[in-house]
């Protein structure tokens, strides 16, 4: 605490401190001076404590409860958020002739906001934790099912717009999609924005097609949309290309995704360990914050970022707040944020009221209602990386014109949606984001192979199963052989060698033709993929030389045979020697004792 509770009581005003006395029935006409005010206060404070809890309201006994048990006072947001009601805080000044609340003489006020957050006497910890028991910790309010259509499944007529509920389980498509877009970065595929190092147009449409099951379905139907009508757009399929990064399974090179050791390790296999891995890292990113995303809030470039909190700090305290939700249980998106909420973790968006976030014009629209701001990045969050990495799972439906936060800011009438995460309804922690987020030990890949893409003949044919590839797919196929016709490709040493020229690993290729082929490798690919691996292994490895011409052809073999010199080079061929780099200053010293010397500048 910054003061003492007596330099506290000292600095409150004297008819804030008359008004307490007379609410307390302490009040005593020879009370005359200021310090007598506060000796008086103070008394109650330390000698009648039981008396004065006494006089306070319920609201006010769980205030000062939970406070003095978690040994800091609570935030109004956390207060109602555990007990379902608007937090007793006092006010920092009082009005003239404004009752007093009886909380004044217990929390501190800071004069500026640089000085910190109001706090409780530290002194009156320990004897309030003897009065008042320590509240019970909030419980989830859980949904045994989901419900088929939203707002009700018995709508009546004439009232709201009836939306179907859609159901994203990631923990059982998030594995496989990722292995989808990590073949398009094997094979070059994912062009990337130089400045945000966010997929470009044509990169998201390339994902959006190899995604396992489509994007989330934020368009309302054909009949609503006119001209004036905001779309959705994707959501997954820009996802990934951030994700990839913020992982570390993939970074930017080029212009284009290149895949890192880690990316190529979760290519060859989904590895819970290493998929728990990639999260930390992603939690602790600070490069990309999902509120961009919600592109109807201006004023999150420029200066106003001072005032925008660090994604990586506000993740952080997000992972930790979310071990309160129960694992495996559906909760209402408001409930999963009650809980978050309660837990008391720091999330803010911004790091003070700065008014730099706004709608539409700066001065009229600026969004000062920082709990709104909150719930927008937290459906950020859960809807565009959470779900997308499989780490939780949503009900959701499209969004238009619900604008279940912000509603009632300026500028806002001619948008369809504060953000195209409006419509997220439902959330569930599922045993993979458990796992990934540290909330268990253990978790059970249990990911579906699906069906195979192909059957490899002998004489190196692979024949199509299907007329249609999903791109990631095409983009492995592509790096291993050419096609012949719609469906059937022909196994080829040149691209496989350009490949693994370029940086790529056989056994990638060789794993994807294992996984995907409905009968395995027959002999004739086994033989031709050993005689690639036998060539590749070929080779050993490239050094830096130099190389040194000699008068003569003699001269050149006497050094390179003789004993002094020829440790260090090699005889290339007539009056040439080869001697590496790293060897050149041991050959010019040893060369030196045979009466030979190399010149500088020759």
């Amino acid at each position: 605490m910054s003061f003492s509770l007596h330099q506290h009581l000292s600095n409150l005003n004297a008819e804030i401190q008359k008004s307490w006395l007379r609410q307390v029935g302490a009040w005593d006409k020879t009370l005359t001076r200021k310090a007598q005010f506060v000796a008086a206060i103070e008394s109650q404070l330390r000698e009648q404590l039981a008396g004065f809890v006494a006089r306070l309201s319920e609201a006010e006994k769980l205030l000062l409860a939970e406070s003095a048990h978690q040994g800091r006072l609570i935030r109004p947001r956390e207060f109602a958020a555990k007990f379902g009601g608007p937090c007793p805080m006092p006010k920092g000044s009082c009005g003239y002739r404004e009752e007093v609340s009886l909380l004044v003489a217990v929390i501190w006020f800071p004069r500026y906001a640089a000085e910190g957050d109001p706090e409780l006497a530290e002194e009156l910890f320990e004897p309030l934790r003897r009065l008042l028991p320590k509240p019970a910790a909030p419980q989830p309010s859980t949904l045994a099912t989901l419900p088929k259509f939203w707002p009700s499944e018995q709508q009546y007529q004439g009232g709201e717009i009836i939306r179907p509920v859609h159901v994203h389980e990631g923990a059982r498509i998030a594995p496989a999609e990722l292995s989808r877009v990590l073949r398009l970065i094997q094979g070059g595929k994912l062009a990337i924005a130089s400045a945000s190092r966010r997929p470009t147009d044509a990169t998201t449409r390339l994902i959006g097609e190899a995604l396992l099951v489509p994007d989330f379905a934020l368009e309302p139907p054909k009949k609503e949309i006119d001209r004036w009508t905001e779309l959705g757009g994707p959501v997954r399929a820009h996802a990934w290309g951030v994700l990839v990064q913020q992982c570390g399974w993939a970074r930017m090179h080029g212009g284009a995704l290149k895949l890192t050791p880690a990316g190529q390790a979760m290519l060859r296999g989904f590895s819970p360990e290493g998929f728990r891995t990639g999260v930390r890292a992603f939690l602790g990113d600070a490069e990309f914050d999902e509120l961009h995303r919600i592109n109807n809030i201006r004023g999150q470039s420029g200066k106003a970022r001072r005032w925008i909190s660090d994604p990586g700090v506000r993740k952080d305290a997000l992972q930790e707040a979310m071990s309160a939700l129960p694992v495996g249980d559906w909760l209402t998106y408001e409930e999963a944020r009650r809980m978050i909420e309660a837990t008391g973790e720091s999330w803010d968006v911004l790091t003070e009221a700065a008014g730099v976030l706004y709608f539409c014009e700066l001065r009229y629209g600026v969004i000062y209602d920082g709990a709104g701001l909150n719930s927008q990045y937290l459906r950020a969050l859960f809807l565009e990386s959470f779900a997308t990495l499989g780490l939780v799972d949503v009900g959701f439906v499209y969004p238009h014109s619900l604008w279940p936060d912000l509603g009632d800011a300026w500028g806002i009438e001619d948008l369809s949606f504060c953000s195209r995460y409006d419509g997220l309804l439902y959330v569930r922690i599922n045993p993979l984001g458990a796992y990934a987020l540290g909330y268990t030990d253990r978790f059970e890949s249990g990911v579906d192979p699906g069906p195979k893409l192909f059957e490899l003949r002998p004489n190196l044919e692979i024949h199509l199963a299907t007329d249609v590839l999903n791109p990631a797919d095409r983009a492995c196929l592509e790096l291993l052989a050419v096609p012949q016709d719609e469906r059937v490709w022909v196994l080829d040493a040149g691209r496989i060698l350009a490949h693994v020229e370029a940086g790529g690993a056989l056994a990638e290729l060789r794993q994807f033709l294992e996984g995907n082929a409905a009968d395995g490798l027959p002999d004739g690919v086994r033989a031709f993929l050993e005689s690639l691996d036998q060539r590749i292994k070929a080779f050993r490895r490239a050094r830096d030389a130099v190389l040194l011409e000699w008068e003569d052809e003699n001269l050149a073999r006497h050094l390179a045979g003789d004993a002094a010199t020829s440790e260090f080079c090699y005889h290339a061929g007539d009056n040439r020697l080869v001697v590496p780099k790293e060897r050149l200053a041991a050959f010019g010293r040893a060369l030196k004792k045979l009466g030979f010397v190399m010149p500088a500048g020759k």
